[in-house]
């Protein structure tokens, strides 16, 4: 899609459309919220390998087990 928005762009606009395609990649390289994704991802597998997560689930489920639901 990169590509093809990319030709249209440099058939109707001319050169101005690679300027405008590097800016928008390097605002959305350079958005830190976008780090926080793989981070969470990591930490949960990190939870997951280690056996933290299903101590977790199982204190959890101890504290809510009388609750409906």
């Amino acid at each position: 899609m990169l590509l093809t928005a990319a030709i249209f762009g440099l058939i109707m606009f001319g050169d101005v459309t690679a300027y405008q395609l590097l800016t928008k990649i390097e605002e959305t390289a350079s958005n830190s919220i976008l780090a926080a994704v793989p981070l969470f991802i990591f930490m949960g597998a990190m939870l997951e390998k280690s056996g933290i997560a299903e101590r977790l689930f199982h204190a959890i489920h101890l504290w809510t087990k009388r609750l409906p639901g």
